[in-house]
């Protein structure tokens, strides 16, 4: 009796999520895409997420064996940016005023967690949409936002907040116009199975940046916050900036228990540098 007392007390001790220095043993990951998977090097990754692009959902069907079996292994599947739509490329877009568009979007993540449930994923990764070159009319967005998540269903979908400021292709400044505030993200909680926090996106909420935004998402979200982006930023718009390198407040992930993905701007570049880099200075922040 006195043993199993003992060891039950050391259990939980051990785990307890309140003790800063958990945080070296949280478990981090790194972004890869097919072109990338089978050459990154990034062996202290005890997991990756895998960035769709468009055309793989046509390709991905014969590489699904091998990539079950390489390592680290795929834990979620990010739904893909862009999509062809009437023999042009448009983004992939859950709160389209385009019902066609709309319905394609929906089709997109349908396909999405088929190939996540072939590669023993849990869950997929998805943007809200609403990006525009200026502010519209939000309610609108906001309802076929929920339109399209009630088709899905909430079944291992993961909604991720969203920056004010949105680069399209990398190169237009554009502006966010749902979910990126936490009052919006409340809206479609009973939609989704959880969120993902990206902590780049919270700090950029403002324009100004806002240094208490991904505690506060956490503190109000809770345990369905399941997922996490950790990059650095710096305000108005600069963002998947090296760990380290901006002004996010990393204190947080402390104890938090769920997988972070270090989510570095060209971070598969030489191989993965930038996600060791990352993942290096995310162990050695509280080690």
């Amino acid at each position: 009796m006195f043993l199993k007392s003992l060891l039950l007390g050391l259990v939980y001790i051990f785990y307890s999520p309140s003790r800063p220095w958990l945080y070296s043993m949280l478990r981090l990951g790194a972004m890869v895409g097919l072109d990338d998977f089978f050459r990154m090097r990034v062996p202290d990754a005890d997991f990756s997420e895998l960035l769709l692009f468009n055309g793989d959902l046509h390709i991905i069907d014969g590489q699904v064996a091998d990539m079950c079996s390489a390592t680290p292994r795929i834990e979620l599947v990010h739904v893909q940016e862009f999509m062809e739509f009437e023999g042009s490329e448009v983004m992939v877009d859950l709160s389209s005023e385009s019902e066609a568009v709309r319905a394609s979007s929906v089709d997109i993540v349908c396909r999405t967690r088929d190939v996540a449930d072939s590669l023993g994923c849990r869950m997929v990764v998805i943007h809200p949409g609403g990006i525009h070159s200026s502010r519209v009319d939000r309610s609108i967005l906001l309802e076929n936002l929920k339109r399209s998540l009630a088709d899905l269903g909430p079944e291992n979908l993961l909604l991720e907040n969203m920056p004010w400021y949105y680069w399209y292709r990398k190169e237009e400044q554009m502006v966010s116009n749902i979910c990126v505030s936490i009052e919006d993200m409340k809206l479609v909680q009973d939609l989704v199975d959880g969120f993902t926090l990206d902590m780049c996106h919270g700090y950029l909420s403002r324009p100004e940046g806002d240094e208490g935004y991904n505690r506060r998402f956490i503190e109000t979200f809770g345990q369905d916050v399941l997922h996490i982006h950790a990059s650095d930023a710096k305000a108005p718009d600069r963002e998947g900036l090296q760990i380290g390198e901006g002004e996010v407040d990393f204190s947080i992930l402390g104890g938090s228990g769920v997988p972070v993905l270090v989510e570095i701007w060209n971070g598969h570049v030489n191989d993965g540098e930038g996600f060791r880099i990352g993942i290096e200075r995310l162990r050695e922040m509280f080690r």
